[in-house]
């Protein structure tokens, strides 16, 4: 009998569906593990009739504070994920409610390159590049790995901003990252000038950085190894009154 209750009580709690195709690939539109469960709790509270989610109920199921839900949600609405949207509710009252339609999105567009590449790959026979380019969630993961914390919604903005209005290669700004941290500048606005820098110069990938970086090299040791003319050196162990100018 208790079993009976239990298995009903199981039932009556419904399900949520969530797209494979999200589960497979959700880092690749930028977003994280936590924002991830973060998602399927707000699409339980709408698919059961909440237009508002609640921030302390979803904090409550996650065992976390509410400020860390809502700072979740930001960082998907920073990242583009997730728009805010004000309408009335069956009991005409004003709520603001959550659309995840950007993520459907920006998935189907992922959908979009697979086939354009299927089609090119089997008309014009052609072989894909291979390379190691990063995606965009590695690139978001490498920021906050260096930097020790969550980037703010303003720096999530500006790196999105490098994809989607700059169109920086991931190629260059995972190496920028790179060289920033090897330069001990873990800032942003350092990373974006080294990326500039690297557009008007025309790189390509990081075969063209790690050229350029062997030039410069190469000058500084020829410049390190000119001779200089011996009149140029002034010993600093003798004593200057007892020199015989004519010798000098």
């Amino acid at each position: 009998m208790a079993e009976n209750i239990r298995f009903k009580q199981f039932l009556e709690a419904g399900t949520v569906s969530v797209s494979i195709m999200l589960l497979q690939r959700y880092r690749e539109i930028g977003l994280a593990d936590t924002e991830l469960m973060v998602y399927i709790q707000i699409k339980a509270m709408l698919d059961r009739g909440y237009f508002e989610p609640s921030t302390e109920a979803i904090a409550k199921n996650m065992g976390v504070e509410a400020r860390d839900v809502f700072a979740q949600i930001e960082s998907m609405r920073a990242k583009k994920l997730v728009n805010f949207l004000t309408k009335h509710d069956d009991q005409k009252r004003l709520v603001t409610t959550l659309d995840f339609q950007p993520m459907y999105d920006k998935l189907l567009t992922l959908v979009q390159d697979g086939s354009v590449r299927a089609i090119d790959r089997a008309d014009k026979k052609t072989v894909p590049p291979v390379g190691d380019e990063p995606s965009r969630a590695e690139i978001f993961d490498m920021i906050e790995q260096e930097f020790g914390r969550q980037l703010s919604p303003t720096e999530l903005e500006t790196v999105i901003n490098w994809f989607e209005i700059d169109h920086f290669l991931p190629v260059l700004i995972r190496a920028a990252i790179k060289e920033a941290v090897l330069n001990q500048a873990l800032n942003l606005r350092y990373i974006e000038s080294i990326l500039v820098n690297w557009a008007k110069l025309n790189y390509r990938s990081e075969q063209d950085v790690l050229a350029n970086s062997k030039r410069r090299q190469n000058y500084r040791s020829k410049q390190s190894g000119v001779k200089k003319n011996p009149k140029d050196h002034i010993p600093l162990d003798v004593d200057l009154l007892t020199l015989n100018p004519d010798k000098l």
